[in-house]
Order: C-alpha cells, then sequence, then structure tokens
C-alpha cells in the first residue's frame, strides 16, 4: 500500500468573527512573533495593528483598497465611478497575488515566499463588496443585471483558487464577518436551526466559501471579555482544523501560537 504523505503547502485560514471581536489585533500577533505580514487592507483598519506591534516586530506592508467602501450608489462619485474604480483595484489586487510590488517595494514573486510570510485579506467582506462593484462592469452582467451576483462569485472564486492553490508560497489568512443562513419562509426569515456562515459575496457563494480552507475559525468574545479561537465544528458552524492532534477545538487568544503549531515554526 502506498505510504500517505500530507500536503506540503502552507496554512490556509478563515479567520471569522463579529465586527470589533479582534481580528484584526490578532494580526499584531503574528508580526511580533516575526512573521512578516503582507496585508490587502479592504477593511480601511488594518493601521490599528501599529498600536500593538513591539520592537523588534516583523515587517508588516500594507496595500489598501478603499474603493472597495464605496456604494453602488455613492453621494461623491456618482454612481457611475464606483464600479470602475473597483475594476482598477480589482487588476492591482490580483497583480499583487503574484507579485508584491509597489512604486516603493518589491517582495519578489508570490510563488517564493515561505510559510514564516502570510498573506492577509482584511476583510474577505469587504473584498465581495469590492468583486460585486467591478462586477458592474462585466459584459455578461451588462447584458443581464440579474447575472451580477454569479459574476462576482467566480471572480471570487478565481481568487480563492490561486490563494489557496500551489503556486502561493506563503501562509494565507482571510478574515471576514459572520452571517446567519437557514431555512426561510415566503418572507425570507430564517426558521428553525440558523447556521453562522462567513460573509463573501451573496449567501449562496458564502455557503461554498469554506471549502476552500484548510482551516475554519471562529474568534468570539465571551461574556466576560475574553477572547478565544473555536476550531471543532458544532451545530452552528462548519469548522475544522487541519491538525487536530495540534490544534484544541477552544484555543486562547494567541494566533501566533496556533501558526507556529501548523507551520512547525516552533
Amino acid at each position: 500500500m502506498a505510504k500517505f504523505e500530507a500536503s506540503a503547502l502552507p496554512p490556509r485560514i478563515l479567520i471569522c468573527g463579529e465586527p470589533a471581536s479582534g481580528k484584526t489585533g490578532a494580526l499584531a500577533q503574528l508580526a511580533n512573533s516575526g512573521y512578516r505580514l503582507l496585508i490587502h487592507d479592504f477593511d480601511n483598519n488594518s493601521r490599528v495593528i501599529g498600536s500593538y506591534l513591539k520592537p523588534g516586530a516583523a515587517d508588516v506592508y500594507l496595500q489598501t483598497y478603499a474603493v472597495a467602501k464605496i456604494t453602488n450608489t455613492n453621494l461623491f462619485g456618482g454612481t457611475s465611478v464606483a464600479p470602475k474604480q473597483a475594476v482598477d483595484s480589482m487588476r492591482t489586487f490580483c497583480k499583487l497575488l503574484e507579485h508584491w510590488k509597489t512604486p516603493t517595494e518589491d517582495l519578489g514573486p508570490i510563488a517564493n515566499l515561505t510559510s514564516k510570510d502570510v498573506i492577509v485579506i482584511d476583510s474577505g467582506t469587504f473584498l465581495g463588496e469590492m468583486l460585486l462593484l467591478a462586477a458592474h462592469e462585466d459584459p455578461e452582467t451588462k447584458r443581464d443585471l440579474r447575472s451580477l451576483y454569479n459574476v462576482a462569485g467566480r471572480y471570487y472564486g478565481a481568487i480563492l483558487d490561486h490563494l489557496t492553490g500551489p503556486k502561493v508560497g506563503a501562509s494565507v489568512i482571510v478574515l471576514t464577518h459572520i452571517m446567519q443562513t437557514g431555512e426561510k419562509d415566503d418572507q425570507g426569515k430564517i426558521v428553525g436551526k440558523a447556521r453562522d456562515i462567513p460573509v463573501g459575496v451573496g449567501e449562496k457563494f458564502s455557503k461554498k466559501m469554506q471549502t476552500y480552507f484548510s482551516d475554519i475559525w471562529h474568534l468570539e468574545v465571551g461574556r466576560d471579555g475574553k477572547r478565544s479561537f473555536k476550531t471543532s465544528a458544532t451545530d452552528k458552524a462548519s469548522l475544522r482544523s487541519s491538525a487536530p492532534n495540534l490544534i484544541k477545538p477552544v484555543e486562547d487568544f494567541d494566533l501566533a501560537s496556533m501558526l507556529d503549531r501548523l507551520t512547525g515554526s516552533k
């Protein structure tokens, strides 16, 4: 019988949580532990990481995409401006996913990075908003606006295929917010047991989004204010760990320690 060999790919992690649960702040733990961060900031909130960095922290590179928070009814840019800006931002984003090169930085091809480099999408929720805007400029959507979510979902799927595939040598962390899904009545209200899923682009793709990742964790804040990572599936959420022998079902708020165990860094 052939010997089983586990995949050598670095971790591909989806971290879900409510707003202000500490998802972005947890990234500073990684830099403080020696992980170099390449952050795609769609929330325009990653600057808070600087407040938590310690002397000697690893480098943190930040690319912001302000267009992600422009709605298609933008009062200042006009309804025709936002989709075109979103297409430009999407193209910039995709180029950086192959080779991180800006006017001031050249970190080389993404394939040459290692598990001590972490590509971060902060957040997948607002990435989805940007892709929805960009999809307005797609010829298919212009022919039939009803295809908008299908087109944006295909964009998102292609991005996740690349991010979680073998062409990316870095570890990958995608942060998202949470939405509830379940059986609905004729008025759209959830009846029966609701389940938590990540917010991607539309409910259909958000359900599929979970299939791309080796690890899916929820960052939760208890009634006592203590933060923790839940990594094991429940009747409320489809969570998982690629190494349940290394990662406990409930982990303390120490993202660096968890990544160290998955990458074998320490």
